[in-house]
């Protein structure tokens, strides 16, 4: 009896043991997601819909990444040296930003360390107003690749969500698999919302645009309207008499405005006759309701759908 008695307690010692392992186990595969600061709120959306649970984001920047003086946003500087990957657009002022933002936070708490993983989401989309001659005789490197705002052609969407999956599997190669299958269900799904886009853009292919805020001559490669530039710097405009005689030399059916446009230009743009004057955000984070990268095109084709029909031409 001793002996099955003894046995019986090595039975429940050895099942104690393995239900610890269990918990151990269970306990270590449930990590904590990591922390991934990305450069804006778009990029931001399709980052959450590749990394799922695994990742917890926030956005470095809010309004034009070619300002003079682009920084990061105060309200997030203090995450960032304990960053586990930083997903940016591969143009050199984010990158001079973040890094600024960075060695402040840890001169201010000198026990902070560590490398974040830097994902370049540029690897391999295509750009518009890539440079092929330089007649001034000087070319600023930032530009040096064409636009730096390729995300607002939602055809790269794909190739964004990929170097971000490819970025992620290398902090968590037990989760690679997690990540290419959301890169890929977020493909099908915007390969499905182009598709639909581009049926409805033909509809107004005829179109001339002018938008304020460079980078949607990026989504001219869907086709559909022709968004005409008129720039002199990139992410500045002319004054306002020179820009409104060019436009109408361009014959410019629809002038988009952002909600960041200074209000000299929404007024002068308002004010001249034979223009329609729409406010399309080109961020989610300025759309009611808007939290996917979809729903910045969808919200940019419905509003030219729907006022295309009543033009106000001169």
């Amino acid at each position: 009896m001793k002996n099955a008695k003894a046995l019986s307690i090595g039975f429940l010692a050895v099942a104690l043991c393995a239900c610890a392992g269990m918990t151990t186990g269970a306990e270590q595969s449930r990590q904590s997601p990591l922390s991934v600061a990305v450069t804006g709120k778009n990029i931001e959306a399709i980052v959450t819909a590749v990394g799922g649970d695994q990742v917890d984001t926030y956005s470095l920047f809010k309004g034009c990444i070619l300002k003079k003086d682009l920084n990061v946003e105060p309200a997030v500087s203090g995450r960032l040296a304990a960053a586990d990957a930083l997903v940016w657009t591969g143009f050199l002022k984010e990158s001079a930003a973040i890094n600024a933002g960075i060695n402040e936070e840890r001169a201010a708490s000198p026990g902070k360390t560590g490398s974040p993983e830097w994902i370049d989401i540029s690897k391999g989309v295509a750009r518009v107003n890539v440079p092929t001659t330089n007649c001034y005789g000087y070319l600023e490197a930032e530009l040096a690749s064409g636009d730096p705002l390729f995300w607002l052609n939602p055809e790269n969407g794909p190739v964004i969500a990929r170097n971000v999956a490819e970025g992620l599997g290398k902090l968590r190669p037990e989760k690679r698999g997690y990540f290419q299958a959301n890169a890929e269900a977020f493909t099908k799904s915007l390969n499905a919302d182009i598709s639909r886009w581009k049926r409805q853009l033909s509809q107004i292919k005829d179109l001339r645009i002018f938008a304020s805020l460079c980078g949607w001559q990026n989504f001219t490669r869907l086709g559909g309207p022709n968004f005409v530039v008129y720039n002199a710097t990139p992410g500045s405009l002319p004054d306002q008499a020179h820009l409104l005689e060019q436009l109408k030399r361009m014959k410019v059916d629809i002038i988009i405005v952002d909600p960041g446009t200074s209000s000299e230009y929404k007024d002068a743009f308002r004010e001249e006759s034979g223009f329609t004057v729409l406010e399309i955000p080109s961020c989610i984070e300025t759309i009611p309701g808007a939290k996917t990268y979809s729903a910045l095109f969808e919200n940019l084709i419905q509003t030219l759908l729907k006022n295309s029909k009543d033009l106000k031409r001169s």
